[in-house]
């Protein structure tokens, strides 16, 4: 079954009608948290000011408008859940359906903790999870999935894609997208690309500090593309399969692609499947309320970041026995 164009800019663009019927709703929301939040805080900042007038300190000044402001912080999400549900299911769904084949598209699923825990990319367990926006589906007759994740940990020892906010005290190892997708055949080893912190510092120094071994015995690789080595640093249950994955076009796909997005980016091929894991704290497919929405600038980092999971796939050859059984170690 051929694949779709692997461009989630051209296929969101193909929705802008679309996109633009939203534009009246967004308008709608928007007008009504401004009437939520000059009802709760108006009245506060009157209440405080005659407080203040009257004799008290900065607190009877500050406190009411505080209030106010709380109270519509806490309301704001649920006036605004109908509009980005709507926009999800009539724009972000057929988004999917434009890239991807047999798509099932779950807002409020996720990649499960399983899944990162098999990519070997977290070197501490995974004891909580939570993520939006899951899709599922086929893409070039390969099975593939992604959501917006973030993973947690109990020890405070840092991640290795970290994100800076807390979950009930547990230290965050990763938060952003992260990708599966199949291989059309096992493979018998693990590849695993980190970021790396001190090449872009040390520069061909930075060999000389690299562990030989990480945290699961898997040797360093030495790659020959010096600009892939600038952010990344690859261990692998064999050298071969390290240089049998990460071909010359693939290391320079990555290399490009962490220059764009200037964010720590991961990836994994284990026993069959590849991974892929790019950090970020923003919520990517958070509509906005201020703001044209017909515009792929509003989407640019989670499309861009789709647009570069399915060029791998490509690129990959992951529908094609590009590796014979006496090819792969």
């Amino acid at each position: 079954m051929a694949g779709r164009a692997a461009d989630p800019q051209q296929a969101f663009y193909r929705l802008v009608p679309r996109i633009r019927e939203f534009e009246a709703e967004r308008r709608k929301t928007w007008f009504s948290l401004a009437i939520v939040w000059a009802a709760l805080v108006g009245p506060g900042v009157i209440l405080g000011v005659w407080l203040w007038r009257l004799g008290g300190g900065w607190v009877h000044l500050l406190a009411p408008p505080l209030a106010g402001a709380a109270l519509a912080s806490w309301l704001t999400p649920s006036l605004v859940y109908p509009f980005k549900y709507d926009f999800k299911r009539r724009v972000i769904r057929p988004l999917m359906h434009e890239l991807l084949e047999d798509v099932d598209y779950a807002p409020l699923g996720s990649v499960s903790q399983l899944d990162l825990q098999a990519s070997l990319l977290f070197n501490r367990p995974i004891v909580s999870m939570e993520g939006e926006d899951l899709v599922i589906g086929r893409f070039d007759g390969v099975e593939v999935k992604f959501s917006e994740a973030a993973a947690f940990a109990e020890s405070r020892e840092e991640g290795l894609l970290r994100g800076r906010s807390k979950l009930h005290g547990l230290t965050p190892l990763f938060r952003g997208l992260f990708f599966v997708a199949d291989f059309n055949k096992p493979a018998r080893g693990q590849v695993i690309v980190y970021p790396d912190r001190l090449e872009g510092a040390l520069g061909p120094l930075a060999a000389l500090w690299q562990p030989r071994r990480d945290s699961g015995d898997l040797a360093h690789v030495r790659m020959e593309d010096p600009r892939f080595e600038r952010y990344y640093s690859v261990y692998a249950s064999d050298p071969e399969m390290a240089h049998y994955v990460l071909t010359p076009v693939l290391m320079e796909e990555l290399s490009k692609f962490r220059r764009q997005v200037a964010a720590p980016v991961a990836l994994s091929v284990v026993y069959g499947k590849l991974y892929l894991a790019i950090g970020t704290n923003k919520n990517m497919l958070e509509p906005p309320l201020f703001g044209a929405l017909a515009s792929a600038r509003v989407f640019r980092g989670y499309l861009e970041q789709v647009g570069l999971f399915l060029s791998l796939v490509e690129k990959l050859g992951l529908n094609r026995k590009i590796w014979g059984d006496s090819a792969w170690p």
